[in-house]
């Protein structure tokens, strides 16, 4: 849709909420930005977010939020994981992210079920040239590290490429042991030596090995497209294999996936053997022309009692395709046929070479969206079933940064830390935050004379516009400190900022009693209309990075229009 009205929002009286997280709708604008751009906060200024470009935007994309992990060589110089919105007037925003060294270049960042809790889970470690030495982690609703643990047999020898929990509360990981092996099928030594893609399934609580297999005693090494070329060796072992993706099945099978085979395998639960290969050299099945696949990552069934819908992400090039696509096949096991049902490709049609991810966001749901993570390259899409984009996104520009997986996952996040606040006194400002806490609905603003004080005078209070909430407090009686208490949705209390003077920062109480002079104000923020589309264009930058300040003398209103041009496809 050309030239659509993102929205038109009228507010009355003053004081009012800036909305202060920095998105771009503009592509012009956002590609003269060298690197990647990234979104900075007065009242958390440790936190350096990437600046999202919106090359598209629906209201009819699916709830939650969206999980990334930045990896690369991004211009905020923060390879860490995040949880952002991307829906309304907080398209862009950013929900939780965090500075611990630990955690730097994270893989697989998600939220998984563990013992029937939401827990935020990933890979941290040592980043080698294609793969992994670290461990897994669990952290729970207030980012508290539940446990950690490692392969077994391999301290953290844990590899990035996976880490499911299953419904019974084992964990499937990743492993590239260097074993040595026969070469000679593909030029190399008798004596040579290979990454053994392998994998685990493990007790998290008792930490006992259920399971493992690995390839090098299931699949030849001609099964390769890699090639041989300098490797082989024991300081340079060659990656015949590559196992990016392990999934188990109702049936207690495994299917997985491996990115040098241009292979999915069905794996026996029983005893290891491949029940059979789809794809690649030694193919089971008679493939459907567009269903062909190479380089591939990341392949799950939809449903899998049924199994019958499976989604990859093709990494490609094929015959058919020179980008990379997101796939819904039907996989017919008896008729030994794959169709393809559905592809998804982004505005750009981006090739990312390597990494990248597909999602069915509702699998119970056979008109579910589906969410697209394009790997080494900077972007990640949401489509419906019929493959109509409803969110283009990228976070940087060329391939500075990237980004393994890419999800839209349910998240409630209740941190124990403090909010943080910054008073600029001068400016009659002051900027709201709180890392991580998604249920905070508003921020009321108190000011007092003492930070001791049991009494605390509330004279505003405005929506949460983002991560970050400026209130313009022009025109308000204050006293000598300022603090902010979050509430959510049903107006109970979350949380207390600390008091500020403009100057330094103090402790204050939280039990205190409140007194009110003013009535709620909503926050300055701009949401579409239903049933609308957008695209960027070279109009000015719009969304989350306006900022409008105009005051009438009797009642001030706020008029925030936005027109977004059309993108040609």
């Amino acid at each position: 849709m050309r030239g659509h009205y993102l929205g038109a929002i009228f507010l009355a009286a003053l004081p009012y909420a800036l909305a202060q997280d920095v998105v771009s709708f503009n592509n012009e604008t956002y590609a003269n930005v060298s690197g990647s751009p990234y979104q900075t906060f007065r009242s958390n200024t440790d936190l350096r977010p990437p600046e999202f470009l919106i090359n598209r935007n629906s209201s009819e994309i699916a709830t939650g939020l969206v999980f990334i992990s930045v990896q690369g060589k991004p211009s905020s110089e923060q390879n860490f994981p995040g949880i952002y919105e991307f829906a309304g007037d907080r398209m862009g925003s950013l929900v939780w992210s965090t500075t611990n060294s630990d955690f730097f270049d994270a893989f697989d960042f998600r939220m998984q079920t563990y013992r029937g809790e939401p827990t935020l889970t990933f890979w941290a470690g040592e980043l080698m040239s294609g793969w992994g030495l670290g461990s897994f982690y669990l952290l729970n609703q207030s980012y508290a590290e539940i446990t950690h643990f490692s392969p077994v047999g391999h301290d953290d020898g844990g590899d990035i490429h996976e880490f499911v929990i299953t419904a019974d509360d084992t964990a499937l990981v990743a492993i590239y042991p260097i074993v040595q092996a026969n070469l000679t099928g593909v030029g190399g030594a008798e004596d040579g030596w290979i990454f053994d893609g392998t994998f685990q399934e493990i007790d998290i609580e008792t930490g006992d090995l259920l399971f493992e297999w690995n390839a090098s005693s299931h699949v030849a090494i001609n099964e390769t497209y890699g090639n041989l070329d300098d490797n082989g060796s024991e300081d340079s072992p060659f990656d015949y294999f590559h196992i990016n993706s392990v999934d188990k099945d109702a049936n207690g099978d495994y299917l997985i996936s491996a990115r040098l085979t241009h292979c999915i395998y069905k794996i026996s639960g029983e005893d290891g053997s491949i029940i059979w290969r789809m794809n690649g050299r030694a193919s089971d099945f008679d493939m459907d022309e567009d269903a062909v696949f190479a380089w591939q990552h990341d392949a799950r069934w939809i449903n899998s009692s049924e199994q019958t819908r499976m989604t990859l992400f093709d990494n490609g090039p094929t015959d058919n395709f020179e980008y990379s696509r997101g796939l819904l096949v039907d996989v017919d096991q008896e008729a030994m046929t794959v169709t393809l049902l559905q592809d998804f490709a982004n505005l750009n049609r981006t090739f990312g070479q390597f990494k990248g991810s597909t999602q069915a966001i509702d699998p119970a749901n056979e008109s579910t969206n589906y969410f697209v993570g394009f790997g080494s390259q900077p972007y990640f899409a949401e489509f419906d079933s019929e493959g109509n984009i409803l969110l283009d996104v990228q976070y940087g520009i060329g391939n500075a940064a990237n980004g393994y997986r890419a999800y839209r996952l349910p998240w409630q996040g209740m941190p124990i830390t403090v909010p943080d606040i910054h008073y600029d006194r001068n400016a009659s400002e002051v900027f709201f935050s709180w890392n991580g806490a998604t249920e905070v609905e508003e921020w009321m603003v108190y000011t007092a004379n003492e930070t001791n004080t049991t009494s605390w005078n509330n004279v505003t209070t405005v929506r949460r516009s983002g991560f970050e909430t400026v209130v313009d407090l022009s025109d308000l009686e204050l006293e000598t400190f300022i603090r902010g208490k979050a509430i959510n949705s049903t107006g109970d209390t979350l949380g207390w900022t600390r008091a500020g003077n403009g100057n330094d920062y103090f402790d204050a109480p939280e039990g205190v009693e409140t007194t009110s002079t003013t009535s709620t104000t909503p926050s300055a923020t701009i949401s579409p209309p239903a049933s609308s589309v957008t695209d960027a264009s070279g109009s000015e930058t719009t969304g989350a990075a306006v900022r409008a300040k105009q005051g009438w003398s009797e009642q001030a209103y706020i008029a925030a229009v936005v027109v977004v041009g059309g993108l040609v496809v």
